[in-house]
């Protein structure tokens, strides 16, 4: 069974909406993820528990440990009750906990604020990417999943930006950049009522007929879909099965290594930029000009995914970030922290730059892609689940070792211990990566399950 309406298709006005109102969540994580790393230099220290270094990491990484929760347990309820309800709660679900962490007033209340609404954030990834990649046309396919980390990037570009311009407000500013995440996740959940349900959802679970009417909405054609039945009731055990592995190790380990250097840098962006010399404004901004240059990476990334392919640009990416890292690391080493700036300090922006671009151009994209391409329907959901939680125990791990690593060993050897998961993350990508380019998702399904060659796939 194919769906030729929906993998054929021309790009129209209600694929831009599935997929504009579909990569709204990684907006709002990137806003989010962002707007904390501003809010911890003005919030409260001892109110809030960040006078010690394990205070500041648990507030920093509190809603990605909601997020792992949350993606794998919401990617397998998807995966067995539908795209379009959960897609719907977790919004909502946002905008309660955004209000409620805004009133926070200790370092309890704040934590579990943020932990709950990182259920619905990781949510969202599992759920959001899902939808655009089954109702995607093959041609357009990578370019629309990559669109996830370009909102991410304007999300977080945003929350530099207002937290930059709140800062003036004084110690009770962080509350006011919460609450204005408030307004786009308000706008998204309106519009996202118009959205259907997944057809390869509905017609894996026997309802050929209302999948062939949603063909038709969206396309003006439809397929003749035999209804498919599988054994879906429990999708994690599928997923888990032999013929999965090697994808699922793959996703897993690219995932890990690439969000914890990730993370590590990003989330303290404004603090490593004030430990290398720069006052508190001036690091925000520095931390605005870097998502700007991520966002243009990500421009970059939706020309070439489908030119050169997913596994290209996912190499050029980690090689990338191995470069800059390793640079940066060794400038580091050789020049004390408060005065690295003075003496070096176009060398060590331009490589920051160069970081955040070649990061957003290969694992920062394709994260959105691989795990929605590899495996099949009745998987999908929990897959993307699944690698957002593995990706976030390596958040966890880059954003809570930061702190120790450069209070112990200095800010050189953070540098050197992400350079190194960024060459695990490479390795696999070269050994393990499975180019899916140009192929149906059932092609590529039918190729990971060893079916068909990866060459008759690729013949068109």
């Amino acid at each position: 069974m194919g769906y030729n309406a929906l993998d054929n298709a021309r790009i129209n006005s209600l694929h831009k909406k599935i997929t504009a109102l579909s990569v709204g969540g990684t907006f709002l994580d990137g806003y989010d993820i962002s707007i904390i790393s501003v809010a911890l230099i003005v919030m409260s220290k001892t109110a809030f528990g960040l006078d010690t270094d394990f205070g500041k990491a648990m507030i920093a990484a509190s809603t990605t440990i909601g997020m792992l929760v949350g993606a794998i347990l919401f990617g397998y309820i998807t995966d067995l009750y539908g795209r379009r309800t959960m897609y719907m709660y977790d919004m909502a679900l946002f905008i309660v906990l955004t209000a409620a962490e805004a009133f926070s007033w200790s370092f309890a209340s704040l934590f579990i604020m943020r932990f709950i609404l990182g259920l619905g954030l990781g949510a969202d990834y599992a759920i959001g990417t899902t939808i655009i990649g089954e109702f995607s046309p093959v041609k357009y396919r990578g370019k629309l999943l990559v669109t996830n980390v370009l909102s991410w990037f304007l999300g977080a570009a945003v929350a530099a930006v207002t937290g930059y311009l709140l800062l003036p407000l004084g110690n009770e500013s962080w509350r006011y950049m919460f609450l204005l995440g408030i307004i786009p996740a308000a706008i998204i959940l309106v519009l996202r009522r118009d959205v259907p349900e997944s057809p390869r959802w509905l017609s894996n679970k026997g309802n050929a007929s209302e999948a062939e009417d949603i063909e038709r909405r969206l396309t003006g054609t439809s397929d003749n879909l035999t209804a498919i039945k599988r054994d879906n009731k429990n999708p994690l055990k599928e997923l888990l099965s032999r013929k999965y592995i090697k994808s699922l190790l793959f996703v897993g380990i690219f995932w890990f290594t690439f969000d914890a250097a990730f993370y590590g840098i990003s989330i303290f962006s404004p603090t490593i930029l004030e430990l290398l010399g720069l006052k508190a404004r001036l690091a925000v901004l520095g931390s605005a000009v870097f998502d700007t240059f991520a966002i243009i990476g990500s421009l970059i990334a939706i020309l070439l995914i489908d030119r050169i392919g997913r596994k290209g640009i996912t190499i050029i990416g980690f090689s990338g970030m191995v470069i800059s890292l390793l640079s940066l690391g060794i400038i580091t080493f050789y020049v004390p922290d408060r005065s690295a700036f003075i003496t070096d300090g176009i060398l060590i922006f331009a490589l920051f730059l160069i970081f955040y671009i070649t990061e957003a151009i290969g694992p920062g994209s394709t994260d959105f892609v691989y795990p929605v391409e590899l495996f099949p329907t009745e998987d999908r959901a929990s897959a993307q689940g699944f690698g957002t939680s593995v990706s976030r125990i390596g958040a966890i791990l880059g954003i809570t070792t930061f702190p120790f690593i450069v209070s112990i060993y200095g800010f050189s050897t953070s540098l050197f211990f992400f350079t190194g998961l960024s060459v695990i993350g490479l390795l696999a990508t070269i050994f393990l990566a499975t180019e899916t380019k140009g192929k149906t998702l059932e092609q590529v399904n039918e190729i990971e399950e060893g079916k068909i060659s990866k060459f008759k796939a690729g013949a068109k």
